[in-house]
């Protein structure tokens, strides 16, 4: 989910990467009771007080919806502390007999936001369509739409400002420690001790949402440290769980920080051969790992500088991209099973110099500010941080990363020495066994939970399922597909193993690699989302050439009209006289709608989260471009006709500079295509 932060320190980058990680807790139950006033309770809100007016009309769309906020304390086991808001979106069921339990998701970071999430993923799954139970969605304590919210502004800011900074390491990480000191000592002001945001809280949180709600029991869903906190709840408060998915999952007997080199080196692998195994893919990204490897080289040697666009602000940076950096932008892209068919495309496309894809993807990332880093520190700081450099597994790493992992694992214990949060103890390391039916998913090419995890996490469970998905990478929930169709199996009969007959399906067996035939290379499209200023000037031109253009279609009727008032004879004129005003006017209406076209496909892949539209389009879009050529031969006839009008003498000198003016706008609009590529599409 997390981008690492361009050229800024190894410990920051790490820090980022693993933001989707997991962090370990051990509790012993808490009985929550709901009171009249007391806590916990549930505060119903409008959804514009909770979301703002954009995203609540959007929710409002979805079906019946509450809004709201959980109120608990910080510390439930010290009387008198804090009250915390926790933003709660609940959909209601739209069946006509609903379950009664419903279920609840949780994102994962930990620090990540389920409602920005799950309100952008939602709207593709099945299981959203129909809903045969209510949805419940909140955000966890320190999290974007909680109070408070946990982020370290000064962290953010230090990312801007070295963006294109050639720093070293031990500089770097003396102004990313002065900068995380600043963010404790500020929040630690604002909202008190930073232990009270740590997975024994959190999973209380959980019962107490359940509670606040009024359900007996929920169905709990949990996403990479979301499979964690699960497993927190259901060792913690077993009887008020029916069933729960856990997927990406981190078990507490494992700890992920320690294990992070290899499995990213696994993903990496699994990459490779499903590439090399594909026949498309083989073909049009041959040796994809020595590319990939030269590229690191290349780039740690001769660092790049890019452009990257904050979407919020419109602002863009320049960025020192080095091959580091590079490895860990694409080591992110593995996280997302709809990217991952992307990824050879960007590794080729960097050894040609071209990171317009990539670019795109860190303006997403590194300007995101719904990630509250700051809880994520507090949480894996009490959980994690209880290792020594020995305990650094890297196997048969190479000697440079190797070293390079030990690095990051001693900044990080420094910082978490900073950070200076009250640790879980060991016993948060103890499987799980809770009795509770579990459906455990699993991603192939996910880089930080690889299924081995999964795989120990259910060996302790007495009820449970476990699926990996042979094209899946960190998280496989909400696909609309294979995934959804499991879960609604599951859910429907958790004391049963789900069907699960989908996942033999072609597709769901392959990795289907985006080549050259797949994709229509326009990266003047993403260049105008990012209302980048040289492409809408481009596009501000083709504007006023056009409505020129399509001037003919007003002042053509009207000539015609008074010469029919005055009686001209125009039968007389020769024929290419009678159909340049036509190829004219028909030329204008293609190129309109080409454009038109255009934007409506582009819009509609963009709002389907179609990774496609960060290369351009889709390979089954290519009739579209017959268009242009179709224009380019009515512009070649209006030349024809404006030469033949001024060599004949026929039309009035107003008309043939009309129309001379009406050839050169067409000429223009096909410039400005041509230098877009729109001409190359076909090729």
């Amino acid at each position: 989910m997390q981008i690492p932060t361009i050229r800024l320190h190894r410990w920051l980058c790490w820090l980022l990467i693993t933001m989707l990680a997991v962090t370990y807790a051990v509790g012993t139950p808490r009985p929550v009771a709901a009171q009249d006033g007391a806590l916990p309770r549930f505060e119903d809100v409008p959804c514009t007080e909770l979301l703002g007016e954009q995203l609540a009309f959007t929710v409002d769309q979805s079906g019946p919806v509450t809004c709201g906020y959980v109120l608990v304390p910080a510390e439930y086991d010290t009387p008198g502390s804090r009250t915390l808001r926790l933003g709660v979106v609940r959909f209601l069921a739209t069946t006509a007999n609903p379950a009664t339990t419903p279920l609840v998701l949780a994102q994962g970071g930990p620090g990540g936001s389920t409602i920005d999430t799950y309100l952008q993923i939602l709207p593709q799954s099945s299981l959203f369509a129909e809903r045969d139970r209510d949805i419940i969605l909140f955000d966890q304590r320190g999290t974007y739409y909680a109070e408070p919210f946990l982020r370290c502004d000064e962290l953010f800011d230090l990312t801007i400002e070295t963006l294109d900074q050639d720093l070293a390491d031990d500089e770097a990480f003396e102004m990313s420690q002065a900068a995380l000191g600043e963010c404790r000592d500020r929040l630690t002001m604002e909202v008190g001790s930073l232990s009270a945001f740590d997975s024994i809280e959190n999973a209380t949180d959980v019962e107490s949402l359940r509670v606040a709600l009024g359900y007996n029991q929920i169905n709990f869903y949990g996403v990479s440290y979301g499979s964690l906190l699960a497993l927190h709840v259901m060792r913690m408060y077993p009887d008020s769980l029916r069933s729960v998915i856990i997927d990406a999952v981190a078990p507490p007997q494992i700890n992920f920080l320690l294990e992070a080199p290899l499995a990213e080196q696994r993903s990496f692998n699994e990459l490779f051969a499903a590439c090399a195994a594909s026949e498309p893919c083989n073909t049009s990204y041959p040796d994809l790992e020595t590319v990939f490897e030269t590229q690191i080289e290349r780039l740690n040697e001769t660092p790049v500088m890019i452009t990257i666009t904050d979407s919020e602000t419109g602002e863009r940076y320049d960025a020192l991209l080095d091959g580091d950096s590079f490895e860990g932008v694409v080591f992110q892209t593995l996280y997302s099973t709809e990217f991952i068919p992307y990824i050879p495309r960007i590794i080729y496309d960097a050894s040609k110099d071209d990171f317009t894809a990539l670019s795109s993807v860190l303006g997403i990332i590194v300007f995101d500010r719904t990630f509250a880093d700051a809880m994520y520190l507090s949480v894996i700081c009490a959980e994690d941080a209880d290792y020594t450099l020995a305990d650094v597994n890297t196997g048969d790493l190479p000697p440079e990363l190797a070293t390079a992992a030990q690095q990051d694992a001693e900044d990080f214990l420094e910082s978490c020495t900073l950070w200076n949060v009250e640790p879980l103890g060991p016993a948060v390391d103890d499987p799980v066994s809770a009795d509770v039916p579990t459906l455990l998913l699993s991603g192939r090419f996910d880089p930080i939970t690889p299924p081995t995890y999964a795989e120990a996490a259910a060996a302790s469970l007495p009820t449970s399922y476990n699926i990996v998905f042979p094209t899946g990478g960190h998280g496989a929930a909400f696909d609309g597909g294979c995934a959804d169709q499991i879960i609604a199996d599951f859910l429907a009969n958790p004391a049963v193993a789900p069907d699960a007959a989908c996942l033999d399906a072609p597709e769901e067996q392959t990795v289907n690699f985006a080549t050259n035939r797949d994709i229509i290379e326009l990266p003047v499209l993403l260049r105008l989302a990012n209302l980048e200023g040289e492409a809408l000037q481009q596009l501000g031109i083709l504007g006023v050439l056009l409505l020129f253009l399509l001037s003919i279609w007003l002042l053509g009727p009207i000539v015609w009209l008074v010469n029919r008032l005055r009686n001209r004879e125009t039968r007389s004129l020769p024929p290419v006289a009678h159909l340049s005003p036509w190829l004219a006017a028909l030329n204008g209406v293609l190129l309109l709608a080409f454009i038109v076209a255009l934007t409506v496909v582009f819009f509609a892949l963009a709002f389907d989260n179609n990774t496609v539209v960060l290369f351009g389009m889709p390979g089954n879009a290519t009739p579209l471009f017959i268009l242009p050529i179709i224009c380019l031969l009515l512009t070649l006839g209006m030349l024809y006709g404006n030469v033949a009008a001024w060599q004949q003498g026929f039309w009035s000198v107003a008309r043939r500079i009309y129309y001379a003016l009406l050839t050169l706008a067409a000429l223009g609009c096909l410039a400005v295509l041509w230098n877009w590529g729109m001409f190359t599409a076909l090729i």
